[in-house]
């Protein structure tokens, strides 16, 4: 009937989503990354376990610090609360979860080096999480939220994988915060050639640059073509793509105006680059004619050469020569270099595990037969 839904779209909108889900999972995990990090160096000083909850007020107080405290915990709390369903309860429980994860944070970091237990942080991060919830019961439902909901039930198509594939495309992104690591990059940039190290060819930094350029190449058909696997429509994968890749390079630009010097803006980006990028939109002109699991499979092999690649770099990167790229203080530093470096260790392991998942998927669809009715 004329001014009625169709059935599909009814069902599709009606259908559970567990973005809500993946993405309090993988914001407990961001919090843990950069609390815990680097992950080593465990000690036991020989001080009361308990007591920091004791320090009088304020025993460490930063405006910095207690502002991103704050902030950390604010999607944390935002998350839970919509998992409630905004009632009457959630910011206690927010609460009570909040500070329940910043108690066990704050016990643990006391056995790190360069890490301070504090009280007055489990506060803050309380207060993160309890203004997180009362904002989600706010903003439910204003219309950029209900906006959202629409795009999202029009753009992606639904179901617990497809909002898989989506996380995992939004922690990609996050990995692409750190302005020193190259566009699409797998590699870090050549400051010399590595001794001892046999180049398989004679000009060794054209081996370097083929190699820096073959990683970018893969690394962006990977994270294109899972893009492409969760949209609703083939149709929206061209203005897709070129809006995933508009996001990342403005997501590079801000980050490195704001954490590197001046006379490193461009570090995240080179020829060799430009010229991956430039080969990987080449092949996808063609991909993005073939089926979807034809797709798929393309997204996991250009994912496994692009490891393959990693491992054949023989560059590593100092903590020291990455920190002279920045103007932000250590300890700052420290939490983002290793969010950065954690996600973009755990990423490909994500991203396989889901792209493994969806092409036994589609085609074990593919491979049923198909029955005609009528």
């Amino acid at each position: 009937m004329r001014g009625q839904l169709p059935i599909s779209y009814l069902a599709r909108a009606s259908a559970p989503s567990w973005l809500g889900r993946h993405f309090l999972l993988a914001w407990h995990a961001v919090i843990l990354v950069t609390s815990l990090y680097p992950f080593t160096g465990w000690r036991y000083v020989g001080e009361p376990v308990f007591a920091f909850l004791s320090y009088p007020l304020p025993y460490y107080h930063t405006i910095a610090d207690n502002s991103l405290n704050w902030l950390a915990y604010l999607p944390l709390g935002y998350a839970w609360a919509i998992t409630f369903r905004c009632r009457w309860y959630a910011p206690i429980l927010a609460l009570l979860l909040g500070g329940g994860l910043s108690a066990g944070i704050e016990f643990t970091q006391q056995f790190l080096p360069d890490r301070v237990a504090s009280n007055l942080d489990i506060l803050y991060n309380a207060m993160g999480a309890v203004c997180g919830a009362l904002l989600a019961g706010l903003t439910t439902k204003l219309l950029i939220v209900r906006a959202w909901y629409v795009l999202r039930k029009r753009w992606f198509a639904d179901g617990a994988l497809n909002d898989f594939g989506l996380t995992v495309l939004v922690l990609w992104l996050l990995t692409q915060l750190n302005p020193a690591v190259p566009l699409f990059g797998v590699v870090v940039q050549p400051q010399g050639i590595p001794q001892p190290w046999v180049s398989p060819i004679a000009d060794a930094l054209l081996f370097l640059r083929a190699l820096e350029m073959l990683g970018v190449m893969l690394s962006l058909l990977a994270v294109t073509l899972i893009l492409v696997g969760i949209l609703a429509h083939r149709r929206y994968a061209a203005i897709a793509i070129a809006a995933l890749v508009s996001v990342s390079l403005l997501v590079k630009v801000i980050f490195a105006g704001m954490l590197l010097k001046p006379t490193e803006f461009l570090a995240w980006f080179n020829l060799n680059v430009l010229m991956g990028a430039l080969a990987a939109w080449a092949l996808l002109a063609v991909l993005l004619k073939l089926k979807r699991r034809w797709q798929m499979l393309a997204a996991l092999v250009s994912l496994g050469l692009a490891q393959l690649v990693e491992a054949l770099w023989p560059l590593t990167a100092s903590s020291h020569s990455m920190a002279s790229l920045f103007k932000w203080s250590y300890g700052h530093l420290r939490d983002f270099n290793g969010l950065t470096q954690t996600l973009s260790e755990a990423w490909p392991w994500l991203a396989t595990v889901y792209l493994v998942w969806r092409v036994a998927r589609d085609w074990r669809r593919a491979a049923q037969p198909t029955v005609v009715t009528g």
